[in-house]
C-alpha cells in the first residue's frame, strides 16, 4: 500500500527515479510518508525496493519556501558529514542536491536509522531507561564539543571565528531575529538581552562544532540506546558551552527541573560532559549561556508566531511554539534574573 497524498506519491516516484540515476541502482517506489514535528524542512520517509527486492528506507529532507529556521541546507549536510563514522551516531549520508530543478526544491537524502523520537515535553518518555540514555546523551554532547576541527567541512563553510567573539555573534544574530519578527516589545525579554550585553561570558575554551539544537526530542533511541543525533540545521562553529546551556534549559524539563532533558541529575550530567569534552566549566559563563538559551528560544518562538500570523507558514507547530514555549521561557528568564539579585 502506498501512503501519502497524491502529490506526495508523485514526489516519491520522482525521488526513486532520481536516486536510481544518482546511485546507478534500480529502485522501485513503495511508500512515502511525511514526518511532521519540525518547521525547518519538509521531511519524508521514503521506502524503495532495490534490485534484490529488499526494502530500503531513506530520509528525504526538502527545503521549504518559508522556514522557521532559515539556514542553508549545506550547513546541515556538512555537519552530518563531519560525524560520519565517529562515536557520535548520525545517519549515513547519501546525497545533497542544491538545485531546485531536480525535484522542485533543494534537498538532502540520508539512510534511515532505527529508533523513535520522543516529545521534549514528555517527562516519562525515557522511563525506565532514563539513566542509561542520560549518560549517553551528555557523553555524546561532550564528544561533539571535543571533535577535532582540522578536517571539518562545516568549519570550511563558516566565517572565521575567535574565542572572544562567539557570544557576541550569536547574541546579535538572535536579537536581530527578535527585532525583525516581534509584534511588540516584551519587557522581560528586553531585560534578559540587557543583562547578556553587560555581562559577557569568558572567552570560549576552544572553538567547537555547536549542534545548535541539542536537546531531548532531537535524538533517536531504541530501548536503552541512543541510535542517532538529528536536526543539525542550526549547526555552526562556536563556544561549546552554547550547546550545554541549551540542553540544560528548564524548558526541556519543565515538570522535573532537577533532571535536564528528563534524564539524569544536573550535576551528574555536567560531570559527564566535562570529563568527555575535557573542558572545565566556569559557572558564570554557563549561567550566561543558559540565559542566552532563553533569548534564543524566544527568538525562535517569536519567529514561529510571525510565520503563522502572516500566513507564510501555517503549520500548527508554529502556532503552538509562539504560545506555550514562549510563556515558559519568560518564566525561566524571570527566575534567572531574580537569582542575580
Amino acid at each position: 500500500m502506498i501512503h501519502g497524498t497524491k502529490q506526495d506519491k508523485i514526489l516519491g516516484q520522482e525521488f526513486s527515479v532520481f536516486l536510481s540515476k544518482k546511485l546507478k541502482k534500480k529502485f522501485s517506489f513503495l511508500t512515502i510518508q511525511r514526518i511532521f514535528g519540525g518547521a525547518s524542512r519538509e521531511t519524508y520517509r521514503v521506502a524503495l525496493k532495490d534490485e534484490d527486492q529488499s526494502t530500503v528506507n531513506f530520509i528525504y529532507r526538502r527545503s521549504q519556501n518559508s522556514s522557521l529556521i532559515e539556514t542553508d541546507q549545506k550547513t546541515e549536510y556538512f555537519a552530518y558529514s563531519d560525524f560520519q563514522e565517529t562515536e557520535v551516531p548520525v545517519p549515513r549520508l547519501v546525497v545533497l542536491e542544491e538545485s531546485s530543478d531536480v525535484l522542485g526544491a533543494p534537498f538532502m537524502v540520508m539512510e534511515e536509522l532505527p529508533g523513535k523520537v520522543a516529545s521534549p515535553f514528555d517527562k516519562e518518555a525515557y522511563i525506565p531507561h532514563e539513566d542509561e540514555i542520560g549518560r549517553q546523551f551528555w557523553k555524546i554532547l561532550g564528544k561533539i564539543a571535543s571533535h577535532d576541527l582540522t578536517n571539518s567541512k562545516l568549519k570550511e563553510l563558516s566565517e572565521v571565528k575567535t574565542l572572544h567573539d562567539c557570544w557576541k555573534e550569536q547574541l546579535e544574530y538572535w536579537v536581530e531575529v527578535i527585532r525583525k519578527d516581534s509584534l511588540g516589545v516584551e519587557p522581560i525579554l528586553e531585560a534578559a538581552i540587557r543583562e547578556l550585553q553587560r555581562s559577557e561570558p569568558l572567552p570560549a575554551t576552544r572553538l567547537s562544532i555547536v549542534h545548535g539544537d541539542y536537546r531531548n526530542g532531537n535524538f533517536l533511541f531504541e530501548g536503552k540506546r541512543i541510535t542517532g543525533i538529528l536536526d543539525w540545521e542550526m549547526a555552526h562553529i562556536g563556544d561549546p558551552l552554547e550547546d550545554l546551556g541549551w540542553a540544560l534549559s528548564e524548558i526541556w524539563c519543565w515538570e522535573k527541573k532537577e533532571t535536564p532533558a528528563y534524564l539524569i541529575k544536573r550535576e551528574e550530567a555536567l560531570d559527564i560532559w566535562s570529563q568527555e569534552s575535557k573542558i572545565e566549566i566556569n559557572k558564570d559563563s554557563l549561567f550566561w549561556w543558559e540565559l542566552f538559551a532563553c533569548v534564543k528560544g524566544l527568538a525562535i518562538w517569536i519567529s514561529a508566531g510571525h510565520e503563522f500570523s502572516t500566513g507564510s507558514n501555517t503549520d500548527p507547530v508554529n502556532l503552538f511554539s509562539a504560545w506555550v514555549p514562549g510563556d515558559i521561557h519568560l518564566e525561566i528568564i524571570l527566575d534567572k534574573l531574580e537569582s542575580l539579585l
